[in-house]
């Protein structure tokens, strides 16, 4: 979710319980400070501070299948940094790399205790997105929301607003080279647009929208690669208690299982939550609309923020670890003035234990 849609969020206080409103509550009050960025961002020191699973019983440690093993609330004075959409992993998961909404790519070494839990995050680097002709990003091109990395060492971009997919080459060099998107991108709307990108094996990519221009239960999915693309619908779950005329949970990263399904990260505002869906690989074949499980789901008083960014890869004894950011909304785009709310950018680590 780009910082234009975090703007509409002002009015609807009154929807949220008050554990999301406290969480939030700082939204309202944006503080203006100076400066676009350089063209070419560089270094910046990112602070990592531990934060608990549950902050009423730090001791908590399951959610549902999930082991949580860690997590940072990471922070930077530099208004660069922030907005981050999507992240990748190396597979020893000492190497992390995100898109923001700013247009910018950033790298960083993460580190691990002795129990192997999160704990710590440095070496960060901001690197300016490009187009294909080497120039930096206009203003209204920079919303980068997914990313895929690719067995050469480049980065697939997915962007929201002008609805396209980018390539990169290692540490997001540019110039850009513009890949095929399905052709149904524009019946996303610019706001609701490319959310989600994943690898789903064999060179294809699973590609949905987060909203379709008129309200619907469903929104679009793409299974495909190249010019080749199989229209999919993807469904929005619901709380039965409030209609489907309320916000449901709606797609925002996904990332692949070992045994080729695919966990899925949805979000819902308001009320704030999220939650993890699976997705069985045997529903990417064919033209039927997809239908995930629900294996886990984050709501107050749990530490909580605008998940949307999920990676998953497994470690040396075999286990799945799973990475879930959130998008702060507060990075600064190239032109514009920085805002700094309450929300915050965290990463999560769990072990997926079945």
């Amino acid at each position: 979710m780009s910082q234009r849609k975090s703007s509409r969020w002002g009015g609807l206080w009154s929807a949220l319980p008050s554990g999301a409103a406290a969480i939030l509550a700082g939204l309202a009050a944006l503080t203006a400070t100076a400066g676009p960025p350089p063209l070419d961002p560089g270094p910046l020191q990112v602070h990592a501070t531990a934060v608990p699973l549950d902050p009423g019983d730090p001791s908590r440690t399951q959610l549902g299948p999930l082991h949580f093993m860690g997590g940072l609330w990471l922070r930077a004075d530099d208004p660069r940094f922030g907005g981050l959409s999507d992240l990748r992993v190396s597979a020893d998961g000492v190497q992390v790399v995100a898109v923001s909404d700013c247009g910018t790519g950033l790298t960083a070494r993460l580190s691990y205790d002795a129990s192997g839990r999160l704990a710590g995050f440095a070496d960060a680097l901001l690197v300016t997105l490009t187009d294909s002709k080497g120039s930096a990003l206009g203003q209204d091109d920079v919303d980068a929301e997914s990313l895929v990395a690719v067995p050469n060492g480049g980065l697939e971009v997915g962007f929201e607003g002008r609805g396209r997919i980018e390539e990169y080459g290692p540490g997001f060099a540019g110039p850009a080279r513009p890949l095929a998107a399905p052709a149904g991108l524009a019946a996303c709307g610019s706001n609701g647009g490319l959310e989600l990108m994943a690898d789903v094996g064999d060179g294809r990519r699973l590609v949905i929208c987060e909203e379709r221009r008129k309200a619907s239960t469903t929104v679009p999915a793409w299974v495909g690669r190249g010019e080749t693309w199989e229209e999919r619908a993807y469904p929005l779950s619901f709380d039965s208690n409030s209609g489907w005329a309320a916000e449901p949970f709606r797609p925002t990263a996904a990332a692949r299982l070992p045994n080729g399904d695919l966990l899925v990260l949805e979000r819902r505002f308001p009320p704030l939550a999220a939650r993890l869906v699976r997705l069985e690989r045997s529903m990417l074949q064919g033209g039927d609309a997809l239908e995930p499980r629900e294996i886990a789901r984050l709501e107050p008083p749990m530490t909580l923020d605008n998940f949307e960014g999920l990676e998953v890869r497994q470690d040396e004894r075999g286990r799945s670890l799973v990475y879930i950011l959130s998008d702060d909304n507060n990075c600064v785009k190239t032109g514009a003035v920085a805002r700094r709310g309450v929300q915050r950018t965290l990463l999560l680590l769990f072990v997926l234990t079945s």
